[in-house]
């Protein structure tokens, strides 16, 4: 008999989290959250990333402030009592943290603070388990504060606590991304996901079996296989780049012409991966929120004069071949780049659904063995 736990996810975002929880068979979404609050430079700052959840896990996300609501107003709504879940997961925005803002060497983000908030959730809800992911400055970074705050919490509440940074290659993601990742258990040691021993997967192993496109085009067979039109300018600056790996740095002086103001050769340091391509046989360098644009980072295609499509970008993010995200094209890499990767949040799931099937299955053959008796 197995045992199947609940799972709530605040800061649900597109799915990637929950992702590795709905698809396995032990647990049971019954609830999520997100504000749809992205930054200010996203237009009206709305990420519109529920919809893409609803589409792929199957149930609406409340889109509720998580630095306000009352717990109790969720543990209501999901239908649940203090101690009833299995699983509460709490992925907090990481701007704040990341070393990517300069203005995070400076200021501490009210945004952070989401970070300790999540013990009032745990606090409320009394999970069997609380996951967490973050970037590596969650733990080791200048505002790991928020980080100590919220052990403590956890630690007075009786949880037992395994958090770790990881370069998520190690776990087979085809993509550098270094995180930090937290797991807790009310009753006994948090189980915690084992690096891969299967060796490193590269673009190549990830995106090479997709046919060829264009720029501006959509696969007929596949939605999610399309990518932004080019005007004629950056076209031409992409075509005169090397394949596999090259860069603006690359463009010949005859063609000097197609850079832009920022492409400086004489100032070390001028942002080397924008227009850059990927190498095949190299993981994906991070993928990010902004990677909607060639101009924000090495994101184009190894070989084809275009950014990578959406179902290239999710490929490598370790969404299934199958994730379906909704919105503009704008929107749709937005939520890949927001997420969780899938393929990293399924292993987490796994060694948890173990762990608990694993006391069960032993509590269950000692109810036996008393009865028995």
């Amino acid at each position: 008999m197995t045992r199947v736990l609940s799972v709530v996810d605040l800061f649900s975002g597109s799915g990637g989290m929950s992702t590795g929880f709905h698809r396995d068979g032990r647990f049971e979404v019954v609830g999520a959250v997100d504000i749809e609050r992205g930054k200010p430079s996203s237009g009206d700052g709305s990420t519109n990333c529920n919809e893409t959840y609803k589409a792929n896990i199957g149930i609406a996300p409340m889109a509720e402030d998580l630095s306000a609501v009352d717990p109790l107003k969720l543990l209501s709504a999901f239908d649940l009592k203090i101690g009833d879940l299995g699983v509460l997961i709490s992925c907090a925005p990481c701007t704040g943290f990341s070393q990517k803002n300069a203005n995070n060497l400076v200021n501490d983000d009210p945004r952070n603070r989401l970070v300790q908030r999540s013990a009032e959730f745990v606090r409320h809800f009394m999970p069997e388990y609380f996951v967490m992911e973050n970037v590596k400055e969650l733990i080791k970074g200048k505002h790991q504060h928020h980080f100590r705050s919220l052990v403590r919490s956890l630690t007075d509440l009786g949880y037992k606590i395994k958090a770790e940074v990881h370069d998520l290659t190690d776990f087979g993601l085809p993509q550098r991304r270094i995180r930090a990742m937290l797991v807790a258990k009310r009753e006994g040691h948090a189980p915690f996901p084992e690096p891969s021993r299967s060796g490193v997967r590269t673009v190549r192993d990830a995106i090479s079996h997709l046919p060829p496109l264009r720029a501006g085009e959509t696969h007929p067979e596949d939605d999610m296989h399309a990518c932004p039109s080019m005007t004629e300018v950056p076209l031409k600056r992409l075509m005169s780049i090397p394949q596999d790996g090259g860069s603006w740095t690359d463009i010949p002086d005859s063609l000097a012409h197609l850079r832009i103001p920022s492409m400086n050769k004489k100032k070390p340091g001028s942002f080397p991966d924008i227009y850059g391509r990927l190498w095949w046989d190299r993981p994906a360098p991070t993928i990010t929120r902004e990677c909607s644009s060639p101009g924000n980072g090495r994101y184009c295609h190894p070989e084809q004069d275009r950014l990578l499509s959406v179902r290239e970008m999710s490929l490598l993010q370790g969404f299934p071949a199958d994730y379906v995200f909704k919105g503009s094209l704008a929107s749709r890499y937005r939520h890949i780049g927001d997420a969780v990767p899938p393929l990293v949040s399924e292993q987490i799931a796994s060694v948890i659904g173990d762990d608990a099937n694993g006391q069960f299955q032993a509590q269950t053959v000692m109810r036996d063995l008393l009865e028995a008796i």
